[in-house]
Formats: structure tokens, sequence, C-alpha cells
């Protein structure tokens, strides 16, 4: 198995780099599955979300949904990747919070506790302040 970093599968997302992009291909189309972690999940959607590729909620979960279902990728959390990609869906915050909120369930935890407004009426979060 071979760790995967961002820029990795940026360049293998997005093909904004057509040297880039083929090398990064052929790595992970090599029948080799690819790990990839949860902080590269969250740098994939503030990489996308921001210049200069401007990706809207749809586009990024959608992306996120095709390398879940995808074979060669193996995830950190998979069922927990999932249930932050779907909280995401029905929820105002980001992927990345509603991910923390989730491994911090399956940590033990009774809630996650933030200043993040956005999560002041989400299940399983208590908002400060």
């Amino acid at each position: 198995m071979l760790g995967l970093d961002t820029n990795v599968l940026i360049r293998y997302l997005t093909r904004d780099d057509e040297h880039q992009w083929m090398q990064a291909v052929k790595l992970i189309q090599k029948e080799e599955r690819c790990f990839v972690t949860n902080i590269v999940l969250c740098e994939i959607v503030w990489v996308l979300r921001g210049k200069p590729y401007h990706f809207n909620k749809d586009e990024i979960l959608t992306t996120l949904e095709t390398m879940l279902q995808s074979p060669i990728f193996e995830f950190e959390n998979r069922s927990v990747v999932y249930q932050a990609l779907q909280r995401t869906k029905q929820g105002r915050a980001d992927f990345s919070d509603y991910l923390i909120g989730a491994l911090a369930h399956q940590a033990g935890c009774s809630q996650t506790v933030t200043f993040d407004r956005k999560l002041r009426e989400e299940q399983g979060f208590h908002c400060l302040g």
C-alpha cells in the first residue's frame, strides 16, 4: 500500500498539470492500494474550495464520494469519513468540522465542544458563546 499526499491527489483529481497528472495516474492505477489519511481529505476540501479551483460544495462532496466508492483507495476511517460526508450534505458546517465530531464520537466523546456557530444546532456538538 502507498500513502498519498494531498498534492498527488489534487493533480489526479483536477488534471491541472498534465505532466504531474500523468505521473499521479500511473502511480494510482498501479493495482496497489493507496492510503488516504483524514488530514489529506481535509486538505483536499480546502484546496478544491480555494484558488484556482473554486469547487462548490456539491462538487467537493461528489469528489469525496467517488473516492470513497473506489476500491483503489484505503481510508484511515472509511465509515467515519462517510458519516462526516453525509452530515456535510445536510448541515451548514464544513466537512472537517463533521469529521472532527465523528472521530470524537468514535473515540467515546459525548460531545465535541466548539466556538463555531455553524454547529450550534448540530447533534453531538456543544457551541460555547
